[in-house]
């Protein structure tokens, strides 16, 4: 019998196996059902950190490369299921690309083919969160880069394409070659992803906005700040917003590396009759400055502040 403990306890069988079935690119992978959510099987500990390598990955040293050069690195000969191959499955990549598609897969994870200007693709994957144990590295960034990610482009079980500009952040990972859309010849990919930062667009597509200013965004008015600001090594900052009451209101931040404080959580809040809301967090990165956005919703309006 396989195993797999995500979270609480969840164990599942062998007799809960089932094929996600063929893609049009003939993608066919097992998954696995854990609670109402389908995950995947292969490899599955080492692509969302659960394995007793995770905390071997070197997160403080990103290393900027190329779609080119990592198309470029041989090969494994033998992949296994719960260890890493060093010095590529220790190391986070970042890398410019152009995003061509992006769906969700019978596994739950957000897929993107990724491109560089000759043409050549990768593939960078986004698993679902509830595919991921809590004691896994990468959780903070992976629930922060997955509700970004799919708000910008809300991906389905059908392709949502385009010609998108983006900087990828992520973990190095070798796959098995199973059909996958826009599979390297080598089958590296950027597994989890810890980081997007998105650019400006080119023909074929349009790029999502970047972070406003502070606007009435559809009448409903919000505004912005952080204290202490700037934030000191060690610090806890705070984010505030101020809108109207009785409004829902969501917060980021990110760091100028591209990642989120680890200890942010940026859930919906309810705005109180003093119209504020805020959200707390430690700043534990020296040196690094940041944006911090927040949008709120009344009804029919909305509205987004950055600072």
């Amino acid at each position: 019998m396989l195993v797999l403990a995500l979270g609480a306890a969840s164990i599942v069988g062998a007799n809960h196996f089932r094929s996600a079935g063929a893609s049009p690119e003939g993608e066919h992978e097992q998954i696995v059902r854990v609670g109402a959510t389908a995950c995947g099987v292969e490899r599955w500990w080492v692509k969302t950190g659960i394995d007793a390598d995770a905390r071997k990955v070197d997160t403080k040293h990103v290393v900027s490369t190329s779609i080119y050069a990592l198309r470029r690195l041989p090969a494994p000969s033998y992949l296994p299921q719960r260890n890493r191959i060093r010095p590529v499955e220790t190391t986070v990549y970042k890398l410019s690309a152009i995003l061509l598609r992006t769906k969700m897969e019978a596994d739950s994870d957000y897929h993107l083919v990724l491109s560089d200007t000759g043409g050549r693709t990768m593939i960078a994957e986004i698993p679902s969160p509830a595919c991921v144990g809590s004691w896994s590295p990468f959780i903070h960034q992976l629930n922060y880069v997955r509700r970004t990610f799919g708000a910008h482009f809300h991906p389905s079980v059908d392709w949502v394409r385009g010609h998108w500009k983006l900087t990828i952040t992520g973990v190095g990972f070798f796959d098995f070659k199973h059909g996958q859309s826009g599979v390297a010849p080598n089958a590296i990919e950027l597994h989890p992803v810890l980081a997007v930062r998105y650019g400006s667009g080119s023909s074929g597509g349009s790029s999502p906005p970047p972070p406003s200013k502070p606007t009435s965004g559809g009448s409903l008015k919000v505004s912005a700040s952080v204290s202490p600001n700037p934030v000191a090594y060690g610090q806890y900052a705070t984010l505030t917003a101020r809108t109207s009451a009785g409004a829902s209101c969501t917060a980021s931040v990110v760091y100028s590396t591209g990642y989120p404080p680890r200890s942010f959580d940026g859930s919906a809040q309810t705005v109180g009759s003093s119209g504020t809301v805020s959200w707390s967090w430690h700043m534990e990165s020296k040196g690094t400055s940041g944006t911090a956005r927040v949008s709120c919703s009344l009804g029919s309006r909305s509205g987004t502040a950055t600072t």
